[in-house]
């Protein structure tokens, strides 16, 4: 498989990925335990929404991570416990809504303390509720941070507050999402990728994971493309797999942009595992998932 590279700042994707592999592997050996692969938070989840959090957390633990807590409101932890055995949940007060309600943010920001990384988004919703707690989880967790769909969504007219950062964040916007987060049409933002993509991480002070095809994965400073995957991960749940991938290399303890990097390399790695035995039509985000296990 071949996988490109950028004209300037060089990184192959694949060499990234068997780099963060070998390191994990390393890892398994000798004498571990759970704490070893540290604790990933999942705030994610609202009605109609259960599966982009159950998404999102199985991929972490197909991806290694020791301890997946998942922060989710209370109306969908009857649908997600009995299909995630290992999880630790944090069932927390539903919003009239149906998503995670306002007067439970300082229980969240208490739940995170004892993690090591968070993904925060899948699955979401948009309003006050949510708007209020993805402010206060960006200004307040101080661990490495992945903001995926709708918590991005939220901060889109006020995106200076990832400048309030006390540690590494990474973005994983769709060109829609990155439409929105820069006020420009997604016409625009698809036909300068790279640079709009590099210019935003620059000026918040964060990773940028473009999503698409060749996917881009840049600091400002260093930039990755990604051209492993295929059509089968257009469709509803691979943005939340994609999440899941991410933090979890986060928590065990890779560098932010290598785990950026080597996660979207992973999932589309997945993707082409998937069809060499299902047409991409088929395939679904948990198909993705279970070929994870064979990457590691």
């Amino acid at each position: 498989m071949k996988v490109y590279t950028l004209p300037t700042n060089p990184h192959d994707t694949q060499i990234c990925f068997r780099s963060v592999n070998e390191s994990l592997r390393k890892k398994r050996e000798g004498d571990c335990n759970k704490g070893t692969f540290g604790t990933l938070a999942c705030v994610c989840g609202s009605y109609g929404m259960a599966g982009a959090a159950m998404l999102c957390a199985s991929a972490a633990y197909n991806v290694g991570a020791g301890i997946v807590k998942l922060i989710l409101p209370d109306i969908i932890y009857p649908i997600a416990a009995p299909q995630l055995w290992e999880c630790v949940f944090e069932p927390v007060r539903t919003s009239s809504s149906g998503t995670f309600h306002g007067e439970c943010t300082d229980r969240i920001i208490t739940a995170l303390e004892k993690t090591n990384a968070a993904v925060l988004g899948c699955g979401l919703r948009v309003n006050e509720d949510t708007k209020r707690l993805t402010d206060e989880i960006i200004e307040k967790y101080d661990r490495p941070l992945v903001i995926d769909a709708d918590a991005l969504n939220c901060i889109a007219d006020h995106t200076d507050i990832l400048r309030k950062r006390k540690a590494p964040t990474i973005i994983t916007p769709h060109p829609g999402e990155m439409a929105r987060l820069v006020s420009r049409p997604t016409e625009d933002v698809q036909n300068s990728r790279r640079e709009t993509a590099e210019d935003f991480a620059r000026e918040h002070g964060c990773i940028v994971v473009l999503k698409g095809v060749g996917t881009l994965v840049t600091d400002g400073k260093e930039t990755f493309v990604n051209t492993s995957g295929n059509g089968c991960l257009a469709k509803g749940g691979s943005g939340d797999v994609l999440a899941g991938i991410t933090g979890s290399l986060l928590c065990q303890g890779t560098d932010p942009i290598r785990a950026a990097a080597a996660a979207a390399y992973m999932h589309g790695r997945a993707a082409d595992e998937c069809v060499e035995y299902a047409e991409p039509y088929s395939v679904s985000a948990r198909d993705i998932i279970r070929e994870l296990g064979s990457l590691i």
